[in-house]
């Protein structure tokens, strides 16, 4: 057994198991091998016999056993050899639940009869109409009983009964009352609102009302606000040359794109500057804001945060937990104070490795600073936002504690405290509105945090100053809730509007009408250009003005009238297979037009056709000829012959399809053309009589049935006139004050009077019928119940609760350690074994693997091999029978529910950890960790321990064995009952406590590890994205759009803003504040945001890789060319200026606060021409949002200003 010891490190089973080892052989035929091959198979098989074995035999001897031998040398080791041995320790009948059936003996007394109810007892059935009896077999236990209400309920509890009763009639004249005169549902004002709304809707029918809208205010002040943020940044000197060069190049290569000589350009932009300042001075980096170089930062700080919380915070937390646990704090506060110590701890650790990390030094000098930076100032409005919130809570649970003691009764009304407690948040909010952002401000000045602090400020200042200004200002545009738009048909096509479209430019065109088809253009030019269309003259209206719906009618009737002219004088009798035209002229003619791709001209269209009478009777005769001629150009094969069948053709062909044909062509064709485009030309005179009554009966059916002009999108559209008299008017607006008149004035004051006198006749008849029943039937017939029954019932008592646990002690927490001892010793003996058994076999597999896997050739499951499987799965058999019949016996039954109720006082819990972690110590080195496949510094780190931490470890196994919440403490205060056993032999593990060293340490140890199990400590974790301003973390909550309630009688809750404080601040991408400042200090020729081809470049502008412009000297690595006065540097002035409230939209959109992709680009290069990104830009989208800005004034250096600011969608 030394090879197979010496292979696997079991030296421990060299006495225990010594397997015989015996050679496999192998058979085959010499006959049935060539002879070129009897060579090399005579000497595979001496090697296969000479390496392989099997064990011929494999005696099984377990370890021995602790629990048998430990008696002896525990008595041996006293001085005791002599004394008598115990019984052996049956571990399943260590831990047995008792059982809780006393209700018989607390009953009765010895003698049999019923226990009569002493007077502590019969006081309590007054009082509360209940009573105890305490526990016989559980000291300390009591036994509650319930009486019936028929019997007795209790002089308290019918005191609160009349509270609730009173508090419900005051909830009727408080609230019911009351909210029938004023509230959101049937009430007295919702009734003359219903009013207000349906004479409103009734006008809105007939003449149209004004329907405006405020538009996106929420999108207008989120815009406004980044731009307010960067209102006072500059250039710094040093990037001023760079600066200059990247806006030239946006306004050359704008308009170089819109030439000819220029249709594929690749746009390469120059790096933008990321270094600013304020007017007083102050630097601001905006580095992070370039994709590129914090997605190669995210990596490495990844790496950074994983690696710094691991293998300290274990030991950091014991320290802490030691250290306030002996300062006397509660469980609740140690959480709290310990998280925070560990989450700071592991933050500095983070912050130290982030600055001297060489990678993030090498990718950019200073990157670690700016990254630590932008952490501190994240975390720091993190946290002022969690105190504010804390404290909200806070003031709100000392305003419930304070109103169930100064309003007994007006607190049982949950409607009232509901009001209290908006009013307190509303109070609350309205003070401490900004204290967040004063909270982060102070933060980040303790930090030193000044480029945070500067940003914080502006933000404060925008939101207290700026933002009621223009919240109101922008209030006041009125955009219309619908425009309606009615088209005209233009009868000549020479007034058609032809429009040309290329790269992004439109041009009207002059309408050229041509009478054939021109050959095709170059196919260059068809690429390129685009014409359209438009055969309507279209006219709008709008909800912005009074009397709408008149003009609508108006324009209706007038586009309806000349389209339905225009079909019924024009298209019917002049262009349709039915028309005039089609009677008398001769040839076949094209009535429509179609406009060309190549050149922009209008040519009739080739594929709609109108035949005439002259032209149908030419293709009737056409058809009759060819079908003559093809039936007499077919072989002679049919079934008559064609010399008969001739004349029937003849008669089809010229009889019924010709001549009859052509008769009814000639007789109908002429009556339907003219009897038709007759009406019509009669239709078309009279239009300007009956089209208005058409369109007048259309609007009345659009009121009476279907409102196709109903100003809101999302309200009601049928029957709008029914809801407006029979809903709004008559059942709102008048039988709903009358009913909320009567309710709140006569019905709600006499149900609440009706309550009281219920209330306080209920309480008087119960209180007389409690007194008659408790001294007629109670006092002298009262007897301890042994059952539940219709007049008592237990509701308390041992075994009945589920917050009960059991108290053991100390020897039978010990029985359970060497039970679970010996368990580990078994069961890495077992898997060391299982090794030597499978040793052969492993073996074999490996022989072949080496000797045939290069012929491709694999172990076949038979013969020698086959029987070696079998017999190894025998000796795997034989093992885990005789280890499973040991786990049985040291198996102590513990189920789940039994196991979370075991516990120990506090000083015998003390000694069982110190006596389990000596049982351990002399334990475990020699049995367990010998035979473990890991080392023993593994070994203590996997369980998250110090080495030889042998207290830590007892802790471990006896939440293994027990739960958790084992090394909690039971308290004298917890319901509990004693785990008795009385047929089993402690001695040993008494002995064990009683010749144990304990020392002053014990109160120490106690508090390093009894804690873990009800102190929940959570693992140090950061988030990447606090490095990254371009992501968001916290959403601030002011933008909310409230949803709608499903139930409309319950109070709408207006969500208050809470904080307004967004994380991290939605600060622009520098390309945006760039081109602010230029067009600032250019505003008699700035850059036009809204050309789509500015767009691009500056989404294309976020996608180059960072480069640190101090570097940069040749311009002509990014493709810009100079300004000559041929081409022009300026283009035409774009007026700009307007009034804030007269604008849509600004230059901001959401994406410039957008994650961070998944990408990462690759380090930057020596070589410019290779760090700088090619992006080629294809035609513009047309679906690019382009959007209006607002500018505003303010008293600082850019008073005077245009600031321009645009961020391209999905940028």
């Amino acid at each position: 057994m030394d090879e197979s010891g010496l292979i696997y490190g079991t030296n421990c089973l060299e006495n225990d198991i010594q397997p015989q080892k015996e050679q496999l052989l192998f058979q085959y035929d010499p006959a049935d091998v060539p002879s070129e091959m009897a060579g090399v198979m005579s000497s595979i098989k001496n090697l296969a016999e000479k390496m392989l074995f099997h064990w011929r035999e494999f005696p099984i001897v377990l370890p021995a056993s602790i629990t048998d031998n430990d008696a002896e040398q525990t008595n041996a080791a006293n001085g005791d050899a002599n004394k008598e041995q115990p019984e052996k320790v049956t571990f399943r009948d260590v831990f047995i639940a008792p059982t809780f059936d006393e209700l018989e003996e607390v009953a009765r007394l010895p003698n049999g009869v019923q226990k009569k109810l002493n007077e502590k007892q019969l006081y309590c059935i007054w009082d509360n109409g209940e009573f105890e009896v305490d526990s016989i077999h559980f000291p300390g236990q009591t036994h509650k009983w319930h009486l019936s209400q028929l019997l007795q309920k209790g002089s308290k509890r019918s005191h609160e009964t009349l509270l609730d009763d009173t508090a419900l009639a005051l909830r009727i004249l408080l609230i019911t009352a009351r909210n029938r005169f004023h509230s959101h549902f049937f009430s007295l004002s919702e009734g003359i609102k219903s009013w207000a709304r349906g004479l409103w809707k009734i006008f809105d029918i007939i003449i149209g009302m004004p329907s405006t809208t405020p538009g996106d205010l929420c999108g207008k002040l989120r815009e406004e606000h980044m731009r307010y943020l960067v209102a006072e940044l500059d250039i710094r000197q040093h990037s001023r040359k760079e600066f200059n060069r990247f806006c030239e190049y946006v306004k050359e290569k704008c308009k170089m794109l819109r030439t000819e000589k220029h249709k594929t350009a690749d746009l390469r932009p120059p790096p933008i500057p990321y270094y600013y300042q304020t007017p007083q001075g102050l630097h601001i980096d905006l580095r992070l804001f370039n994709k590129d170089l914090i997605n190669n930062c995210l990596p490495i700080l990844s790496n950074i945060v994983d690696k710094e919380s691991k293998s300290w915070h274990i030991q950091y937390r014991q320290k802490l937990v030691r250290e306030l646990k002996a300062k006397g704090l509660s469980d609740k506060q140690i959480n709290e104070e310990v998280n925070i110590a560990v989450m700071a701890e592991y933050l500095q650790r983070v912050y130290r490795a982030v600055l001297n990390n060489v990678e993030l030094e090498n990718l950019q000098h200073g990157i670690g600073q700016l990254l630590v930076a932008q952490a501190q100032s994240v975390l720091a409005m993190q946290k002022a936002v969690q105190k504010i919130q804390q404290k909200m809570v806070e003031h709100k649970d000392k305003l419930m504690e304070h109103l169930k003691v100064k309003y007994p009764v007006k607190s049982r009304i949950p409607a009232w405290k509901n009001e209290q407690l908006e009013r307190f948040e509303e109070e609350f909010i309205n003070q401490n509105l900004w204290s967040a952002h004063d909270i982060a401000v102070s933060l980040c000045e303790e930090q030193d945090l000044k480029q945070a602090v500067y940003f914080l400020r502006r933000d404060l200042n925008f939101i207290k100053e700026r933002e009621p200004i223009l919240r109101k200002e922008l209030g006041k545009v009125k955009v219309p809730t619908r425009v309606f738009t009615f088209a005209t048909k233009i009868w000549f096509p020479q007034h058609w509007l032809v429009v040309r479209q290329f790269r992004g430019d439109t041009e009207v065109v002059p309408t050229i009408i041509m009478n054939r088809v021109l050959s095709t253009g170059p196919a260059g030019k068809k690429e390129i250009d685009t014409y359209t269309v438009d055969k309507y003259m279209r006219r709008k209206t709008s909800t912005r003005y009074p009397m709408w719906r008149w003009w609508n009618y108006v324009h209706r009737t007038w586009a309806w009238m000349w389209n339905s002219m225009f079909f019924f004088l024009v298209v019917i009798p002049l262009f349709s297979p039915i028309s005039f035209r089609a009677l008398f002229c001769v040839h076949p003619f094209k009535p429509d037009l179609e406009l060309s791709q190549v050149d922009g001209v209008l040519y009739p269209k080739e594929s709609y056709v109108v035949h005439t009478l002259i032209s149908r009777l030419r293709l009737l005769w056409q058809n009759v000829h060819k079908s003559r001629a093809d039936f007499e150009a077919a072989p002679h094969a049919g079934f008559l012959g064609k010399s008969f069948t001739r004349h029937l053709n003849r008669f089809w062909n010229f009889v019924l399809k010709g001549g009859f044909g052509s008769f009814l062509l000639v007789l109908v064709f002429p009556l339907l053309c003219i009897v038709t485009s007759g009406l019509s030309v009669f239709m078309a005179l009279t239009a300007p009589v009956w089209m208005p009554v058409v369109t007048l009966l259309a609007h009345i059916g659009f009121f009476l049935v279907y409102d196709i002009d109903c100003p809101e999108l999302s309200g009601n559209k049928i029957l709008v006139l029914m809801e407006a008299i029979l809903w709004h008017i008559v059942l709102q607006g008048c039988i709903q004050p009358v009913t909320a008149l009567l309710f709140g004035v006569i019905i709600c004051p006499l149900a609440a009077f009706f309550c009281l006198l219920f209330g306080t006749l209920r309480r008087a008849f119960r209180g007389l019928w409690d007194s008659v029943m408790f001294h007629t039937v109670i006092k002298s017939r009262g007897r301890i119940p042994a059952s539940d029954g219709f007049i008592a019932r237990r509701v308390a008592g041992p075994g009945l609760a589920s917050n009960y646990f059991f108290q053991i002690k100390p020897e039978q927490s010990l029985a359970a350690i060497e039970a679970k001892l010996e368990f580990d010793e078994l069961e890495a003996w077992k898997n060391n074994v299982l090794k030597v058994i499978e040793y052969p076999e492993e073996e074999y597999r490996k022989f072949v693997k080496q000797c045939f896997k290069p012929f491709s050739a694999d172990i076949c499951d038979d013969g020698v091999y086959k029987k070696l499987c079998s017999e190894t799965t025998q000796y795997k058999t034989d093992l885990t029978n005789k280890v499973e019949l040991r786990k049985r016996r040291l198996s102590t039954g513990l189920y789940p529910d039994l196991q979370r109720r075991i516990k120990l006082p506090e000083a015998s819990l003390k000694k069982a950890i110190i006596q389990a972690a000596t049982m351990l110590k002399e334990f475990y080195p020699y049995h367990v960790l010998r035979r473990l496949p890991i080392s023993e510094q593994e070994f203590w780190e996997k369980q998250q321990l110090e080495v030889n931490d042998w207290k830590g470890l007892a802790c471990k196994k006896l939440t293994e064995i027990f739960s958790k919440n084992f090394l909690v403490p039971l308290e004298e205060t917890d319901n509990h009952f004693e785990l008795k056993v009385e047929h089993l032999n402690f001695e040993r593990y008494t002995d064990m406590l009683k010749y144990a060293e304990f020392h002053d340490d014990l109160d120490e140890i106690t508090q390093m590890h009894i804690p873990a199990a009800d102190v929940s400590i959570r693992p140090p974790f950061l988030d990447c994205g606090i490095f990254n301003p371009n992501q968001h973390l916290i959403p601030t909550a002011r933008w909310d759009t409230p949803r709608e309630k499903m139930c409309p009688w319950k109070k709408d809750h207006m969500p208050h803003v809470f904080d307004k404080l967004q994380i991290p601040l939605p600060i622009p991408h520098p390309a945006s504040i760039a081109l602010a400042i230029y067009n600032r200090e250019n505003d008699q020729y700035p850059i036009n945001f809204e050309d789509l081809y500015c767009q691009r470049i500056i989404k294309a502008t976020k996608e180059v890789p960072y480069v640190d412009v101090g570097h940069l000297s040749s311009p002509e690595l990014f493709e810009l060319e100079p300004s000559t006065p041929d081409i022009g540097t300026f283009g035409e002035p774009i007026n700009l200026l307007s009034h804030l409230a007269q604008q849509e939209a600004s230059y901001f959109s959401d994406d410039n606060v957008g994650g961070v992709t998944g990408t990462s680009s690759p380090a930057l290069d020596s070589n410019m021409t290779n760090s700088v990104q090619n992006s080629s830009v294809d035609e513009p989208d047309k679906d690019d949002a382009v959007e209006g800005h607002i500018v505003y004034e303010e008293n600082e250096r850019d008073s005077s200003c245009i600031i321009e600011l645009r961020e391209i969608a999905n940028g």
